[in-house]
Protein backbone atom coordinates (compact mmCIF):
# COMPACT_ATOMS: atom_id res chain seq x y z
CA UNK A 1 0.00 0.00 0.00
CA UNK A 2 1.13 3.64 -0.81
CA UNK A 3 2.20 5.70 2.11
CA UNK A 4 -0.03 8.44 1.14
CA UNK A 5 -3.02 5.57 1.87
CA UNK A 6 -1.64 3.88 4.91
CA UNK A 7 -0.84 7.05 6.73
CA UNK A 8 -4.08 8.90 5.63
CA UNK A 9 -5.49 10.64 8.51
CA UNK A 10 -8.95 8.48 9.42
CA UNK A 11 -9.99 10.64 12.32
CA UNK A 12 -9.66 14.43 13.74
CA UNK A 13 -6.98 13.38 15.93
CA UNK A 14 -4.57 12.07 12.95
CA UNK A 15 -5.30 15.16 11.03
CA UNK A 16 -1.49 17.67 10.80
CA UNK A 17 -1.77 21.18 11.82
CA UNK A 18 -5.18 22.64 11.50
CA UNK A 19 -6.57 22.71 14.95
CA UNK A 20 -9.46 25.94 14.12
CA UNK A 21 -10.78 23.72 11.27
CA UNK A 22 -10.95 20.96 13.46
CA UNK A 23 -12.27 22.30 16.43
CA UNK A 24 -14.80 23.42 14.55
CA UNK A 25 -16.12 20.59 12.61
CA UNK A 26 -15.69 18.51 15.66
CA UNK A 27 -18.52 21.19 17.14
CA UNK A 28 -20.75 20.77 14.60
CA UNK A 29 -20.31 16.49 14.90
CA UNK A 30 -20.99 16.85 18.62
CA UNK A 31 -24.33 19.41 17.84
CA UNK A 32 -25.30 17.24 15.00
CA UNK A 33 -25.76 20.29 13.10
CA UNK A 34 -23.87 22.70 10.70
CA UNK A 35 -24.79 25.15 7.50
CA UNK A 36 -23.18 24.73 4.19
CA UNK A 37 -19.15 24.98 4.25
CA UNK A 38 -16.81 26.32 2.34
CA UNK A 39 -13.87 24.53 2.85
CA UNK A 40 -10.32 26.33 1.39
CA UNK A 41 -6.96 25.15 1.17
CA UNK A 42 -4.22 24.20 -1.18
CA UNK A 43 -4.10 20.81 -2.29
CA UNK A 44 -2.12 17.84 0.33
CA UNK A 45 -2.97 20.01 3.53
CA UNK A 46 -5.87 17.54 4.70
CA UNK A 47 -9.14 18.94 3.77
CA UNK A 48 -10.91 15.70 2.00
CA UNK A 49 -9.38 13.25 4.65
CA UNK A 50 -10.46 15.56 7.41
CA UNK A 51 -14.19 15.81 5.82
CA UNK A 52 -14.24 12.02 5.80
CA UNK A 53 -13.60 11.67 9.43
CA UNK A 54 -15.78 14.22 10.29
CA UNK A 55 -18.71 12.01 7.46
CA UNK A 56 -18.01 9.20 10.20
CA UNK A 57 -18.20 11.50 13.74
CA UNK A 58 -21.35 13.08 12.36
CA UNK A 59 -22.83 9.96 11.38
CA UNK A 60 -22.18 7.10 13.85
CA UNK A 61 -24.13 4.78 11.48
CA UNK A 62 -24.26 4.79 7.66
CA UNK A 63 -21.89 7.54 7.23
CA UNK A 64 -21.44 6.29 3.65
CA UNK A 65 -25.46 6.40 2.65
CA UNK A 66 -25.41 9.99 4.03
CA UNK A 67 -22.63 11.45 2.58
CA UNK A 68 -21.95 11.81 -1.34
CA UNK A 69 -18.89 13.05 -2.60
CA UNK A 70 -18.89 14.25 -6.15
CA UNK A 71 -15.35 14.96 -8.16
CA UNK A 72 -16.35 17.66 -9.65
CA UNK A 73 -12.93 18.12 -11.91
CA UNK A 74 -13.29 14.98 -13.00
CA UNK A 75 -17.16 14.94 -13.95
CA UNK A 76 -16.61 17.82 -16.07
CA UNK A 77 -13.41 16.76 -17.73
CA UNK A 78 -14.47 13.59 -19.02
CA UNK A 79 -18.19 14.36 -19.62
CA UNK A 80 -20.88 12.16 -20.29
CA UNK A 81 -18.61 8.99 -20.45
CA UNK A 82 -17.98 9.56 -16.75
CA UNK A 83 -21.40 9.66 -15.74
CA UNK A 84 -22.14 6.65 -18.44
CA UNK A 85 -19.04 4.50 -16.47
CA UNK A 86 -19.39 5.39 -13.14
CA UNK A 87 -21.43 2.89 -11.18
CA UNK A 88 -22.69 5.43 -8.80
CA UNK A 89 -24.54 7.39 -11.51
CA UNK A 90 -24.93 5.25 -14.48
CA UNK A 91 -28.46 4.34 -13.36
CA UNK A 92 -29.38 8.46 -13.40
CA UNK A 93 -27.31 8.66 -16.78
CA UNK A 94 -29.25 10.76 -19.80
CA UNK A 95 -27.75 10.26 -22.75
CA UNK A 96 -30.15 12.55 -24.67
CA UNK A 97 -28.88 15.60 -22.05
CA UNK A 98 -26.09 17.61 -21.55
CA UNK A 99 -23.57 17.32 -19.06
CA UNK A 100 -24.75 19.98 -16.80
CA UNK A 101 -28.25 18.80 -17.28
CA UNK A 102 -27.01 15.60 -16.09
CA UNK A 103 -24.49 17.08 -13.44
CA UNK A 104 -27.74 19.30 -11.86
CA UNK A 105 -30.39 16.14 -12.36
CA UNK A 106 -27.57 13.97 -9.91
CA UNK A 107 -27.10 16.69 -7.51
CA UNK A 108 -30.72 17.48 -7.07
CA UNK A 109 -31.15 13.50 -7.11
CA UNK A 110 -28.97 12.64 -3.95
CA UNK A 111 -30.01 15.95 -1.89
CA UNK A 112 -33.58 14.66 -2.39
CA UNK A 113 -32.91 11.15 -1.10
CA UNK A 114 -34.32 10.55 2.54
CA UNK A 115 -31.55 10.84 5.33
CA UNK A 116 -30.56 7.21 7.36
CA UNK A 117 -30.98 7.62 11.34
CA UNK A 118 -29.99 11.65 10.60
CA UNK A 119 -31.98 15.23 10.16
CA UNK A 120 -30.39 15.40 6.54
CA UNK A 121 -27.12 14.25 4.57
CA UNK A 122 -24.39 15.59 3.53
CA UNK A 123 -23.20 16.35 -0.93
CA UNK A 124 -19.80 16.90 -0.67
CA UNK A 125 -18.06 18.93 -4.21
CA UNK A 126 -14.24 17.77 -4.25
CA UNK A 127 -12.55 20.00 -6.03
CA UNK A 128 -15.86 23.19 -6.68
CA UNK A 129 -13.66 25.67 -8.32
CA UNK A 130 -13.98 23.96 -11.43
CA UNK A 131 -17.64 23.85 -11.35
CA UNK A 132 -18.95 25.96 -14.52
CA UNK A 133 -20.51 29.68 -13.48
CA UNK A 134 -23.90 28.15 -14.70
CA UNK A 135 -23.45 24.60 -12.59
CA UNK A 136 -23.20 27.17 -9.64
CA UNK A 137 -25.94 29.51 -10.23
CA UNK A 138 -27.70 26.15 -10.62
CA UNK A 139 -26.75 25.12 -7.15
CA UNK A 140 -28.08 27.66 -5.45
CA UNK A 141 -31.77 27.15 -6.36
CA UNK A 142 -30.98 23.47 -5.43
CA UNK A 143 -29.66 24.29 -2.03
CA UNK A 144 -32.67 26.82 -1.33
CA UNK A 145 -34.94 23.88 -2.34
CA UNK A 146 -33.54 20.77 -0.16
CA UNK A 147 -32.17 23.31 2.47
CA UNK A 148 -33.86 21.20 5.29
CA UNK A 149 -32.94 17.61 4.34
CA UNK A 150 -29.22 18.17 2.64
CA UNK A 151 -25.98 20.72 3.37
CA UNK A 152 -23.62 20.72 0.52
CA UNK A 153 -19.83 21.45 1.34
CA UNK A 154 -17.78 23.14 -1.05
CA UNK A 155 -14.16 22.34 -1.26
CA UNK A 156 -11.46 24.63 -3.21
CA UNK A 157 -8.49 26.00 -3.91
CA UNK A 158 -9.68 29.44 -4.11
CA UNK A 159 -12.22 31.48 -2.32
CA UNK A 160 -12.70 33.64 -5.81
CA UNK A 161 -13.28 30.30 -7.88
CA UNK A 162 -17.12 30.45 -6.42
CA UNK A 163 -19.87 32.77 -7.31
CA UNK A 164 -20.78 35.12 -4.73
CA UNK A 165 -24.52 33.28 -4.32
CA UNK A 166 -22.55 30.45 -3.03
CA UNK A 167 -20.38 32.00 -1.32
CA UNK A 168 -22.80 33.64 1.07
CA UNK A 169 -24.68 30.61 1.85
CA UNK A 170 -21.98 29.13 3.24
CA UNK A 171 -19.15 29.31 6.65
CA UNK A 172 -15.72 29.37 5.43
CA UNK A 173 -13.20 26.98 7.18
CA UNK A 174 -9.76 27.37 6.53
CA UNK A 175 -6.91 24.64 6.19
CA UNK A 176 -3.50 26.48 5.66
CA UNK A 177 -0.08 24.57 4.41
CA UNK A 178 1.47 22.29 6.40
CA UNK A 179 4.05 23.84 8.79
CA UNK A 180 7.25 22.99 8.43
CA UNK A 181 8.20 21.84 11.62
CA UNK A 182 4.95 19.44 11.95
CA UNK A 183 5.95 17.39 8.68
CA UNK A 184 9.25 16.99 9.31
CA UNK A 185 8.16 14.96 12.84
CA UNK A 186 5.33 13.29 11.25
CA UNK A 187 7.51 12.35 8.34
CA UNK A 188 10.25 11.60 11.03
CA UNK A 189 7.50 9.25 12.73
CA UNK A 190 6.89 7.26 9.43
CA UNK A 191 10.16 6.68 8.78
CA UNK A 192 10.61 5.45 11.88
CA UNK A 193 7.23 3.41 11.88
CA UNK A 194 8.53 1.48 8.02
CA UNK A 195 11.60 0.44 9.91
CA UNK A 196 13.75 2.88 7.42
CA UNK A 197 14.58 5.81 10.02
CA UNK A 198 18.36 6.05 8.34
CA UNK A 199 17.20 5.91 4.90
CA UNK A 200 17.13 8.86 4.16
CA UNK A 201 19.69 11.79 5.14
CA UNK A 202 19.03 15.06 7.09
CA UNK A 203 19.67 17.53 4.50
CA UNK A 204 17.77 15.18 1.61
CA UNK A 205 14.81 15.26 4.08
CA UNK A 206 14.95 19.32 4.57
CA UNK A 207 15.18 19.27 0.26
CA UNK A 208 11.85 17.39 0.61
CA UNK A 209 9.85 19.21 3.34
CA UNK A 210 11.00 23.05 1.17
CA UNK A 211 10.16 21.25 -2.04
CA UNK A 212 6.64 19.87 -0.89
CA UNK A 213 5.68 23.64 -0.57
CA UNK A 214 3.37 22.32 2.79
CA UNK A 215 1.67 19.58 0.52
CA UNK A 216 1.81 16.67 2.96
CA UNK A 217 0.68 13.93 0.35
CA UNK A 218 3.28 15.45 -1.92
CA UNK A 219 6.10 15.50 0.90
CA UNK A 220 4.95 11.32 1.20
CA UNK A 221 5.24 10.58 -2.18
CA UNK A 222 8.62 11.82 -2.30
CA UNK A 223 9.74 10.31 0.88
CA UNK A 224 8.75 6.76 0.26
CA UNK A 225 10.47 7.52 -3.25
CA UNK A 226 13.43 8.30 -1.14
CA UNK A 227 13.35 5.90 1.51
CA UNK A 228 12.75 2.84 -0.49
CA UNK A 229 13.61 3.38 -3.82
CA UNK A 230 16.89 4.37 -3.74
CA UNK A 231 16.39 8.31 -5.14
CA UNK A 232 18.92 10.19 -3.85
CA UNK A 233 18.48 13.37 -5.53
CA UNK A 234 15.15 15.66 -5.83
CA UNK A 235 16.33 16.18 -10.07
CA UNK A 236 15.98 12.30 -10.54
CA UNK A 237 12.04 12.31 -10.19
CA UNK A 238 11.91 13.34 -13.61
CA UNK A 239 12.56 9.41 -14.24
CA UNK A 240 9.42 8.83 -12.08
CA UNK A 241 6.42 7.29 -14.33
CA UNK A 242 4.94 10.70 -13.67
CA UNK A 243 8.33 12.51 -15.49
CA UNK A 244 8.30 10.17 -18.22
CA UNK A 245 4.64 11.10 -18.81
CA UNK A 246 5.61 14.60 -18.69
CA UNK A 247 8.42 14.67 -21.23
CA UNK A 248 6.53 12.80 -23.35
CA UNK A 249 3.81 15.96 -22.78
CA UNK A 250 6.91 18.00 -23.59
CA UNK A 251 8.40 16.14 -26.91
CA UNK A 252 4.47 15.99 -28.36
CA UNK A 253 4.57 19.82 -28.05
CA UNK A 254 8.09 19.76 -29.91
CA UNK A 255 6.25 17.80 -32.67
CA UNK A 256 3.28 20.22 -32.90
CA UNK A 257 1.15 17.47 -31.15
CA UNK A 258 -1.00 19.37 -29.40
CA UNK A 259 -3.88 16.91 -28.61
CA UNK A 260 -1.38 14.35 -27.74
CA UNK A 261 0.06 16.81 -24.90
CA UNK A 262 -3.29 17.74 -24.00
CA UNK A 263 -4.25 13.97 -23.06
CA UNK A 264 -1.00 13.22 -21.44
CA UNK A 265 -1.30 16.78 -19.19
CA UNK A 266 -5.02 15.47 -18.27
CA UNK A 267 -3.55 12.08 -17.32
CA UNK A 268 -1.31 13.27 -14.97
CA UNK A 269 -4.11 15.08 -13.45
CA UNK A 270 -7.00 12.78 -13.08
CA UNK A 271 -4.80 9.40 -12.78
CA UNK A 272 -2.12 10.74 -11.10
CA UNK A 273 -4.00 13.27 -8.54
CA UNK A 274 -1.13 15.70 -9.14
CA UNK A 275 -2.50 19.45 -9.48
CA UNK A 276 -1.75 21.39 -12.45
CA UNK A 277 0.84 23.69 -11.49
CA UNK A 278 2.42 20.20 -9.95
CA UNK A 279 2.23 18.94 -13.88
CA UNK A 280 3.64 22.77 -15.00
CA UNK A 281 6.32 21.83 -12.75
CA UNK A 282 7.33 18.22 -14.49
CA UNK A 283 6.83 19.69 -17.71
CA UNK A 284 9.35 22.61 -17.27
CA UNK A 285 12.13 19.63 -15.57
CA UNK A 286 11.45 17.84 -18.99
CA UNK A 287 12.10 20.73 -20.82
CA UNK A 288 15.93 21.90 -19.06
CA UNK A 289 17.96 23.13 -21.09
CA UNK A 290 15.41 24.45 -23.82
CA UNK A 291 13.71 27.40 -21.75
CA UNK A 292 13.22 30.30 -23.39
CA UNK A 293 12.44 33.72 -21.84
CA UNK A 294 9.20 33.49 -23.66
CA UNK A 295 8.95 30.00 -22.55
CA UNK A 296 9.61 31.24 -19.15
CA UNK A 297 6.84 33.81 -19.01
CA UNK A 298 4.65 31.60 -20.24
CA UNK A 299 5.16 28.63 -17.56
CA UNK A 300 5.07 32.13 -14.78
CA UNK A 301 1.49 33.25 -16.06
CA UNK A 302 -0.34 29.73 -16.61
CA UNK A 303 1.23 28.42 -12.92
CA UNK A 304 -0.46 31.96 -11.45
CA UNK A 305 -3.45 31.51 -13.14
CA UNK A 306 -3.97 27.73 -11.60
CA UNK A 307 -2.95 29.26 -8.53
CA UNK A 308 -5.46 32.10 -8.34
CA UNK A 309 -8.01 29.06 -8.27
CA UNK A 310 -9.39 29.12 -11.96
CA UNK A 311 -10.46 25.81 -13.50
CA UNK A 312 -7.17 24.11 -14.03
CA UNK A 313 -8.23 21.50 -16.96
CA UNK A 314 -9.05 24.86 -19.15
CA UNK A 315 -5.91 26.37 -18.11
CA UNK A 316 -3.74 23.76 -18.63
CA UNK A 317 -5.28 22.85 -22.18
CA UNK A 318 -4.69 26.88 -23.15
CA UNK A 319 -1.23 26.21 -21.58
CA UNK A 320 -0.18 22.85 -23.41
CA UNK A 321 -1.69 24.78 -26.52
CA UNK A 322 0.32 28.02 -26.19
CA UNK A 323 3.74 25.68 -25.56
CA UNK A 324 3.11 24.14 -28.46
CA UNK A 325 2.67 26.45 -30.85
CA UNK A 326 5.86 28.41 -29.73
CA UNK A 327 8.03 25.08 -29.93
CA UNK A 328 6.40 24.31 -33.13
Amino acid sequence: MLWIEKYRPRTFDEALGQEPSVRQLRSYAVGGNLPHLLVIGRSGCGKSSVLEAFSREFYPVSAVENTTVLPVSVMFSHGRAYFAEDDRFAVLYQKDKSVLSNFKYIVRWHASLKPLSAEFRLIIFDGAGDLPKDAQAALRRIMEQYSRTCRFIFVVNSMSSLIDPLRSRCVPLYFLPIDRDLMRERLLDILAAEGVSTAVSEENLEMLILGSGGDLRRALVLLELMALHGVTDLTELSETEPGTLAKAAAAACRCGNEEGARMIAENLMVEYGLSGSAVLGLIRSALRGEMTPDAALLFSDADIAMRAGSNEFLQMNAFVSSLAGMMR
